[in-house]
């Protein structure tokens, strides 16, 4: 299944709706459950939710509408980041994705923790890309919270499978050209398959590794060399790549052209139809909104839940209308900047600054913070990326020093005491330029308090 990588137009994440918390009861059975289009989501419930091919906005609105009302949202790795947009901020997020030979975590204990967190009460979102049923052990995930007697509601997504195909223009069934359609696993290999070389079309998932091998497989089964044959990368996504060739070149050109998984492979004679039904690939990036460089606010992090609340909201705080603007985090704290890069890319940036949110040039802003930004850089050629000094020494920051001082100094009750300190201090409320040489008569956060004495 194809995703990565988020739009620049979603809207912010709305408020969660707040729910009674009771003591749990035991549930003697499992129950699927259904909710309204306008009703509250029971606690104690997980929701799997298809995220789409990967365009965050080929979501559907009740998919939209239970992130928004999210305790906690497991997500895989071919599920848009930006979705999460819509997250309530005190949610908890968990990144569970995998990628070949590399998950983040075994699938039993992605299913304890769907478990663990919904027997405490909360409303759980497990998101995955495509449709949750389709390759995506929706069914192994479905059949784990069965035995735990835990409720559970599946929202279909849009699978790959059939999007990633019509987005770029190529109809799965044709009149006279193709009657039927099968979904394959391509990491497998298909040469157990029984396949019709006749009036079908191949859909293959995780295809790209073996392509060569299911190519020849398929040729020895009776598929003529000349089926046509489409590669598509990045599907849905800025920077989609499709390639077309025979079952005998697919192979070779898709290895010159370095594509990379994830990719859908399709193959059938609907995959050579007239060029000119083929999605532009110049307009398959959204418009761009805004000019501005986008902005990463990279902090530390820490894995308490809602720690990094405050991080996260000021960093969209800083942001001009239709600007990229979100905080990463160093290892092991997620989103890290690997993730908000390829969030960045996908919305469209072609300039990012870095900026780190520490006040001391240690050893993470000297060296950790340059290796990961290289990395970065190297990963992403067209994104001009630039890493900027930490905060240390930078006059705006004893503006705010001094701005703090002052709103202390109001619990203090001698106000000649007041007058003393602050001129100490330096030159607060009167407008005009600080020491440091910024601005302080029109910025509320730095601006001083106006000083009066207290009564009684």
């Amino acid at each position: 299944m194809i995703g990565a990588g988020p739009s620049a137009a979603l809207p912010r994440a709305p408020l969660m709706l707040t729910q009674a918390r009771g003591p749990l009861r035991p549930k003697p059975a499992l129950r699927r459950t259904g909710a309204g289009p306008r009703a509250a989501l029971p606690c104690g419930q997980v929701y799997l939710v298809g995220a789409g091919p990967g365009d965050p906005e080929l979501i559907t609105l009740k998919g939209k509408r239970v992130l928004a009302q999210a305790d906690a949202v497991l997500y895989d790795e071919l599920a848009n980041p930006a979705l999460l947009e819509w997250v309530p901020a005190q949610a908890e997020r968990c990144y569970v994705g995998k990628r070949a030979r590399h998950h983040a975590l075994p699938q039993a204990e992605i299913a304890a923790w769907m478990i663990e967190r919904a027997q405490r009460g909360l409303c759980v979102v497990r998101l995955k890309g495509g449709d949750p049923l389709i390759f995506g052990r929706g069914g192994e995930e479905l059949e784990a919270l069965a035995r735990a007697g835990v409720d559970w509601e599946v929202v279909p997504g849009v699978s790959a499978g059939t999007g990633v195909a019509s987005a770029a223009g190529i109809p799965l069934t044709h009149r006279g050209v193709s009657s039927g359609v099968r979904f394959l696993a391509g990491h497998t290999g298909l040469a157990a398959a029984a396949l019709n070389p006749n009036g079908e079309t191949l859909v293959v998932f995780m295809g790209l590794e073996r392509l060569a091998e299911s190519a020849a497989a398929l040729v020895a089964r009776g598929w003529p060399r000349t089926t046509p044959v489409s590669v598509i990368e990045r599907g849905t996504l800025p920077g989609e790549r499709i390639i077309t060739a025979t079952l005998a070149g697919i192979a070779a050109k898709v290895r010159r052209a370095a594509m990379q998984s994830p990719a859908l492979v399709i193959v059938g004679a609907v995959a050579g139809l007239p060029a000119r039904w083929r999605r532009s690939t110049a307009r398959s990036s959204p418009p761009r909104k805004s000019t501005l460089p986008g902005l990463i606010l990279m902090a530390h992090g820490s894995p308490l839940p809602g720690w990094q609340t405050g991080v996260d909201q000021l960093a969209r705080s800083l942001a001009a209308p239709g600007q990229f603007s979100r905080a990463a985090y160093l290892p092991p704290v997620r989103p890290s900047l690997s993730e908000v890069v390829r969030a960045a890319a996908a919305a469209g940036v072609r300039r990012l600054a870095v900026v780190p949110y520490f006040l001391a040039p240690g050893l993470h802003v000297t060296h950790d913070l340059p290796e990961l930004v290289a990395a970065e850089r190297r990963r992403y050629p067209r994104i001009e990326m630039t890493l900027a000094p930490c905060l240390e020494g930078h006059p705006a920051l004893r503006t705010a020093v001094l701005a703090r001082a002052g709103e202390a100094a109001l619990s203090w009750s001698d106000e000649a005491k007041i007058g003393g300190k602050l001129g100490r201090l330096g030159t607060l409320g009167r407008g005009g330029r600080s020491a440091g040489g910024v601005d302080t008569s029109r910025r509320g956060a730095t601006s001083s308090p106006k000083i009066r004495k207290k009564s009684g």
